[in-house]
């Protein structure tokens, strides 16, 4: 009895040191004039791009890096997405985007974040976590004092982002 009491009262007392830092917060608001650096991690591929956001559901990604793509425009405009290369341009709607690609995931994923659509989060100091869904798959936005550094999409994509 006294053995079982004490594995209880230890067990408590862990279960109230570990969420010690952590709170539930709100979600964090990011401009919806978005721009930023991107790096693109998918696998052990990784790639870096200039995102803006114009207005809802605009958005404009153009990789820097690697040389294969560098200079690629994507422009997500409502339906249609635009893709601009050295001069040369391709139109198609958006739909027809594999849901896996990295510039609709990041896009898509953000609007979710801005319309702060269906998300769990929690603050440990500085840090706030936001947790939900995007196309089915589970999504982590990291923001540090406020400004979002960091998205993982189904542990497949990672984007890390720099102002």
């Amino acid at each position: 009895m006294r053995t079982r009491l004490f594995a209880a009262v230890i067990i408590t007392a862990l279960c109230f040191c570990s969420c010690s830092g952590r709170e539930s917060a709100k979600p964090c608001d990011i401009d919806e004039k978005f721009e930023g650096t991107v790096k693109i991690t998918q696998g052990s591929s990784e790639y870096s791009c200039e995102l803006k956001r114009a207005d809802a559901d605009v958005w404009e990604m153009q990789y820097t890096s690697p040389k294969t793509i560098e200079g690629l425009k994507l422009t997500f405009t409502g339906s249609v997405c635009t893709l601009d290369l050295q001069g040369l341009k391709y139109e198609l709607e958006r739909e027809d985007i594999p849901a896996a690609s990295p510039a609709a995931v990041c896009c898509g994923a953000l609007e979710d974040l801005i319309a702060k659509k269906d998300l769990t989060c929690t603050k440990d100091g500085d840090t706030v976590t936001e947790k939900g869904s995007h196309n089915g798959n589970e999504m982590t936005a990291v923001f540090e004092k406020g400004i979002i550094k960091e998205l993982t999409v189904s542990d497949q994509l990672r984007f890390e982002f720099s102002f």
